[in-house]
């Protein structure tokens, strides 16, 4: 039941980013790669072995997201064909958050704060900030969608989702920020330690990143039940009998596609 249709995809998403964490986070502490108080999830990837799982698995999380993002895209625009054109702009608006979301997983995977700290940061805050707008357009679409399509309670639990996400961000960077300035001088900020000042306000911007990264990944398990009843294909269409010959008619007249990808 938990596999019918495409329901695998936001499934294996969420099980393939926690085992990478979890993973990463083991290693990285095992190894005394990191301090043993609670560390930023990018820390635990910074240094090998760990730095090639995290963003070895992490890269398959970003396609994974893509994927998820684009069916989950896909079933609200045919379910809903033909209703206002406020609900067909969230839509298009949900899957161009979400591609941005899953270019900034896939840039913090391929760019370790420690190497580059600048672009690293900026796919941060394109997964944690605008995956967050991201809850929150689907949730918006998920009330539009009520009662006709979808039954309030999820629209409730994808809002509480969201809004503890939210909450969890702020107090992330808000955090973050006030611990780089109590800091004392320049340390190393994978091992942070209760002399070196800011340390309360950095255990509360780890853990708050962590809350904002299991929301987030929580969020996806809403479209399981979702998901269940949706099924993708692609159809080819071969336009020669032989591979070595060019075909002789326009491409465009051959195809026989119903519905465009973005449509």
């Amino acid at each position: 039941m938990c596999f019918r249709g495409l329901s695998y995809l936001p499934i294996l998403l969420v099980l393939t980013s926690f085992a990478t964490f979890i993973v990463s986070y083991i290693i990285a502490i095992v190894r005394h790669d990191v301090s043993p108080y609670f560390p930023y999830i990018s820390d635990t990837g910074t240094k090998p072995p760990e730095s090639c799982i995290f963003g070895q698995f992490l890269n398959i999380s970003a396609a994974l997201a893509i994927a998820t993002m684009y069916v989950r895209y896909k079933l609200v625009s045919q379910i809903c064909v033909g209703e206002d054109k406020k609900l067909v702009c969230l839509n298009k608006a949900g899957l161009v958050l979400g591609i941005f979301s899953s270019l900034g997983l896939s840039m913090v995977a391929n760019f370790q704060e420690t190497n580059v700290e600048p672009v690293h940061v900026t796919g941060a805050a394109l997964v944690l900030g605008v995956g967050v707008i991201y809850a929150f357009v689907q949730t918006s679409l998920s009330y539009r969608m009520n009662p006709d399509y979808n039954g309030l309670k999820i629209c409730r639990i994808r809002l509480a989702i969201s809004c503890i996400a939210l909450t969890a961000m702020i107090i992330t960077f808000v955090s973050a920020t006030v611990s780089r300035i109590q800091v004392h001088g320049h340390i190393d900020k994978t091992k942070w330690k209760p002399e070196n000042g800011g340390f309360t306000a950095h255990i509360i911007s780890t853990i708050s990143e962590w809350v904002t990264a299991v929301t987030f990944l929580l969020f996806f398990f809403t479209f399981v039940r979702d998901f269940q009843k949706v099924k993708l294909g692609i159809v080819a269409t071969v336009l020669v009998r032989h591979l070595d010959v060019e075909p002789v008619e326009d491409i465009s007249e051959q195809v026989d596609e119903r519905r465009p990808l973005l449509s």
